[in-house]
């Protein structure tokens, strides 16, 4: 007996939603991440606060020493990138251990206003960088009385 619909019409069209979402999605990552999708860059954990005053990037970089970071500026987004190899090698009474691991991170950051360049400091402890960045007069919000 036959009702004229087949129950699996509603799975098929959200199979085909899912696909359309997801491959949104991958294309945008591709467009914003060129490099890390190329040359096999892990993209670092990043909290970005903005406060009245300034926009402050924090990014953790395990591994990775001040000498091999890159930070670049250009209109209302921040590079960060790293390149750092490491080779140990061990050797003991008929025994040898020899490793080699890269710190290689990359992330190109959003920022939500403008932001002054000559003004802009980086830190770097434990792993951890924080990038300050002051705003731009024309991007900060001042409270408006009405009378």
């Amino acid at each position: 007996m036959s009702y004229g619909m087949d129950i699996f019409d509603e799975f098929r069209r959200m199979a085909r939603e899912m696909e359309r979402l997801m491959g949104s999605m991958t294309e945008e990552m591709q467009r914003r991440l060129p490099v890390a999708k190329e040359s096999g860059f892990r993209e670092p954990l990043v909290d970005i606060n903005e406060t009245s005053d300034e926009v402050i990037v924090t990014a953790e970089l395990p591994g990775v020493s001040k000498e091999n970071i890159e930070l670049n500026l250009s209109e209302n987004t921040l590079e960060i990138k790293t390149s750092q190899k490491e080779d140990i090698a061990f050797e003991k009474e008929g025994y040898r251990r020899r490793e080699r691991r890269s710190m290689n991170f990359y992330r190109l950051i959003e920022l939500p206003c403008g932001v002054d360049g000559s003004k802009v400091k980086a830190s770097f402890n434990n792993g951890v960088l924080e990038v300050r960045m002051p705003k731009l007069e024309k991007s900060r919000k001042y409270s408006i009385k009405i009378e």
